[in-house]
């Protein structure tokens, strides 16, 4: 049997003193040891300036976007520790990060790498670019909350962390490297196998910043919008106000119904009174479309999207990713459709229409992991001649091509254009009481590719 014995210690920064310990230790390659870092620097990244300076502070706060009531009230705390004192021969490195909140809550976390440390005075401007998720947790416990992170640590080195809250609009406080309670301060907790010699030095790096977009093999990028800009880009979308027969909601141009922060764009449905094709409704909704602006014949068109869809609050909400062609005839492709409800949350919908009478094919599909409101998922679909494929997160999950589809070649052989919306109502059931309003379909990026 392999005995493992576990050693603690503590490094405050980057600094010495953990090396100094680690080197001190004997090192067996039948040991695990397990090292924990605390906390170098720590803040919360707020969009709300009343929040004031984040740089002196004994709690951090996690929120989403609507916190509290506020559209632009997202918070995420950011967490950076050095890590020193590993052998350069270390095998199995593990990571846990440890943070403490004082009340326990149904609210779903994840944590990214966070380029650039978390050094800043708090405001959103200093915000970084997010790696994806490393970790999620389906709820928050009073005490410490731990996270597997071991993705993102390789070795010596600085790491930085973000603890994103993705449900529940309202803040959770969390314990910061300067409570004056050590013993619930953050923490990142590391195990490994020696298997070598210390690190004589340590050089603490952060991670590169990415420097954009990655373009699948065989592709190239020829229209993108990745949604960084405090406005929606008007050169590229059109915002419609008006309302469809197809659904129970009016389309406004509003920035209530749809807006960018974070690098994101967030369509948000509302419960409201609202009049449009000359009768009052009670939904209002968003809608954009690249008609006039941009099309395409052919590509791979591909979205980073999050649900608002869950189990129980869902009914009559529906989202999608779509195209249809710009001389408004035969055609649809949908990249993907996110209908609510308890029936239809679960899953991610691809399809084709000929025609409304509806000639179509479609197919219901379940995401690789996890469902499409527990976070961010990807979307896309590759069109060729004769030939449409899907991909959800990467993995290829549907195909149609001449064979599969007598009428392929008549809807699929001209330009079309990109359509995001968020449809309340409809053909698979209209809102209940259950359903939670406003709810928010959010877009990461939106990208177009060609050969």
């Amino acid at each position: 049997m392999v005995r493992k014995r576990r050693t603690a210690f503590a490094l405050v920064g980057a600094g010495a003193v953990a090396l100094v310990l680690a080197s001190s230790l004997p090192l067996l390659a039948e040991d695990d040891r397990t090292v924990s870092f605390a906390a170098a620097a720590d803040t919360s990244i707020s969009m709300v300036p009343q929040d004031g300076d984040n740089s002196t502070k004994t709690t951090l706060a996690s929120c989403p976007q609507l916190c509290d009531g506020n559209r632009n009230g997202t918070r995420e705390p950011f967490f950076e520790f050095g890590v020193a004192g590993l052998p350069s021969g270390a095998t199995g490195i593990r990571a846990t990060l440890r943070v403490y909140a004082w009340s326990a809550f149904s609210a779903r976390t994840a944590i990214h790498p966070a380029p650039g440390g978390a050094r800043s005075t708090g405001a959103w401007q200093d915000h970084p670019t997010l790696g994806a998720a490393v970790a999620t947790g389906a709820s928050v416990r009073s005490g410490y909350n731990e996270w597997d992170v071991s993705a993102a640590v390789r070795g010596n080195g600085t790491v930085t962390f973000a603890l994103r809250q993705e449900t529940l609009n309202s803040r959770i406080y969390w314990a910061s490297r300067e409570n004056s309670n050590a013993s619930i301060r953050p923490q990142l907790v590391v195990t490994y196998t020696p298997g070598g010699t210390p690190t004589p030095t340590v050089t603490a790096t952060a991670t590169p910043t990415p420097t954009g977009p990655t373009t699948p093999p065989g592709w190239r990028m020829v229209w993108n919008d990745e949604f960084n800009g405090s406005a929606i880009d008007r050169t590229k979308w059109n915002l419609r106000n008006e309302g469809r027969n197809t659904d129970i909601g009016c389309n406004t141009s509003r920035p209530e119904n749809q807006f960018t922060s974070g690098g994101n764009l967030t369509i948000r449905a509302i419960r409201e009174p609202w009049t449009c094709a000359g009768q009052q409704r009670q939904y209002t909704e968003g809608y954009l479309d690249t008609i006039g602006r941009h099309s395409w014949t052919y590509g791979r068109f591909e979205a980073r999207i999050k649900s608002p869809n869950g189990p129980t609050n869902s009914r009559g909400l529906w989202p999608a990713f779509w195209l249809r062609p710009n001389d408004g005839g035969k055609g649809e492709i949908d990249v993907v459709e996110l209908p609510g409800g308890a029936g239809w949350y679960d899953k991610a919908t691809a399809a084709i229409f000929y025609d409304y009478t509806p000639i179509k094919q479609d197919v219901r599909l379940s995401m690789p992991s996890g469902f499409p409101g527990d976070g961010f998922h990807t979307y896309a679909t590759e069109w060729e001649p004769g030939a449409l494929r899907w991909y959800f997160d990467g993995r290829l999950v549907w195909e149609r091509n001449r064979a599969t589809t007598p009428w392929f070649d008549e809807a699929f052989n001209k330009p079309y254009n990109i359509r995001l919306n968020f449809q309340v109502g409809g053909w698979l059931g209209n809102p209940d009481a259950s359903t939670v309003f406003p709810a928010d379909f959010v877009v990461d990026y939106v990208r177009v590719y060609q050969r």
